[in-house]
């Protein structure tokens, strides 16, 4: 099976691989070939992305007279902007995308780590080790301060074991359910006991960092997945991560297996999963690697993988903040998100959120399109706001029929089935009194028109997909 490489194949990989593309960024796709677009992705460590930290420090640090930074990384609504702000404007696009599906698995909420400094911690060292080697990354995360208050290792002592992480550890992070027993849980547990968090008497809450209590732990022996030993938290993780059963590496078929209904589709195929788990192992655990081949491979293309996501809350308003290349300073953006059913950086549990059809009902859908409202018609140049005539300039429009494709391809809906293009098309000719006129390529018109498709095709059934 080969892949038809063009522009369709390239706004869907940009949809997945990132949070979509401007009409520019796939014309640079489609002459560059697929295998160079896919390495710009995935290999992005290469690509300058100072302008965006320089953006970023200058909106997170006090500068006389201003009071107060505009992204307050001391309270969780600013960390929500700073991290919306990196999705929506990175020049390297699955850096952000990967810290997003590891801030979905290895979630925190605010509700009860109560410090802000903990969760932007948390999500630099997803960042950072976003498409490492798999060990590197669950090993960081089981020292982080904020998972470790969130699922209670810091109270995990000798003599009174606390199960809760070992438990998520391995159902939720690794191995996933069915693939150890309740001794497992026990057992791992007992390896993580003084594995807790420590700070100076002086130091806020903020400061708290990892510390091994050699006092607290439980050295005596311990059998994990049929393997004995006086193991620590660190030989745990290595044990679970190491184990295979008749069909392989079980932890390749667990990460194999949310890396493509993250990227793909849900409910991946076997021989899907037996593929990605087939390239982790071989590739010593490697994140990279098994996006490397994902993207590489025919079924991701297939029309039936297209459009079979539903985008998130986060992934709706980034989407669309980047597709229109709008001006912000993601006010609108984070206030709509909990109306929309997601509290960034405030899951209600261990699982995180549900997502997929859980994120549409009748009253997110609203919500929906009221962010899309306030989007397209703010006309105050400031707060969020966009540019009719620059999303359209340079295309032809001397038909209702060229507005329709000029925003369409914006907004990466060129795909989009007649019955929704009769809809938009019908829109531009229609008069204020909806009865059907002509469109003549105005000034005002642009604005008008243009305004009016963006919250159409924003709220459009086809837009809630990716």
């Amino acid at each position: 099976m080969t892949i038809a490489w063009n522009r369709e194949s390239a706004a869907h990989l940009a949809r997945r691989a990132g949070f979509g593309a401007t009409p520019a960024e796939l014309d640079q796709f489609v002459a560059e070939g697929l295998d160079s677009t896919v390495d710009r992705f995935v290999r992005f460590e290469g690509i300058d992305n100072t302008a965006l930290e320089t953006d970023l420090l200058r909106l997170t640090t006090i500068q006389p007279p201003a009071a107060a930074p505009l992204y307050d990384l001391t309270r969780v609504q600013g960390i929500q902007k700073w991290f919306l702000h990196r999705m929506a404007f990175t020049r390297r696009p699955l850096e952000e995308r990967m810290t997003y599906f590891w801030n979905l698995l290895f979630t925190s909420g605010i509700a009860k780590v109560n410090e802000a400094a903990l969760l932007l911690n948390q999500n630099k060292t997803e960042r950072q080790l976003a498409v490492g080697r798999f060990d590197d990354l669950v090993l960081a995360i089981t020292k982080d301060p904020a998972m470790l208050i969130w699922l209670d290792n810091f109270t995990n002592r000798k003599g009174r074991p606390n199960e809760n992480y070992a438990r998520e550890l391995m159902e939720l992070f690794t191995l996933g359910e069915g693939n150890y027993t309740e001794t497992d849980v026990q057992e791992v547990a007992r390896s993580l006991t003084g594995w807790t968090i420590t700070k100076l008497r002086t130091e806020p809450a903020s400061a708290y960092r990892f510390f091994f209590d050699a006092g607290g732990h439980d050295g005596g022996s311990k059998t994990i997945l049929g393997r004995t030993g006086e193991w620590d938290g660190g030989d745990a993780i290595r044990i679970l991560l190491e184990h295979s059963d008749a069909d392989g590496s079980v932890s390749g078929r667990w990460l194999g297996r949310l890396l493509w209904a993250f990227f793909g589709y849900p409910d991946p195929p076997d021989w899907i999963v037996r593929e990605l788990a087939s390239v982790y192992s071989s590739s010593d655990h490697s994140v990279r690697a098994m996006l490397e081949h994902l993207f590489r491979t025919p079924e991701f293309y297939e029309i039936h993988t297209r459009r079979a996501i539903v985008r998130s809350p986060v992934e709706y308003v980034v989407a669309a903040t980047r597709n229109l290349e709008a001006r912000t300073d993601f006010q609108t953006a984070a206030n709509s998100l909990l109306p929309m059913g997601q509290y960034l950086f405030n899951p209600e549990d261990a699982r995180g959120w549900e997502g997929d059809l859980t994120w549409i009902n009748t009253g997110t859908v609203f919500s929906r399109a009221a962010f899309a409202n306030a989007l397209a018609t703010n006309r105050s140049g400031r707060g969020s706001y966009i540019d009719p005539n620059a999303l359209v300039a340079g295309r032809p429009l001397a038909t209702a029929s060229d507005v329709v494709d000029a925003v369409a391809d914006r907004l990466g809906l060129s795909e989009a089935p007649r019955r929704s293009r009769a809809v938009w098309e019908s829109y531009v000719v229609a008069r204020d009194d909806g009865s059907r006129g002509t469109w003549t390529n105005t000034a005002a018109n642009v604005d008008k028109k243009v305004r009016g498709l963006v919250h159409l095709m924003l709220t459009s059934p086809e837009y809630q997909l990716a």
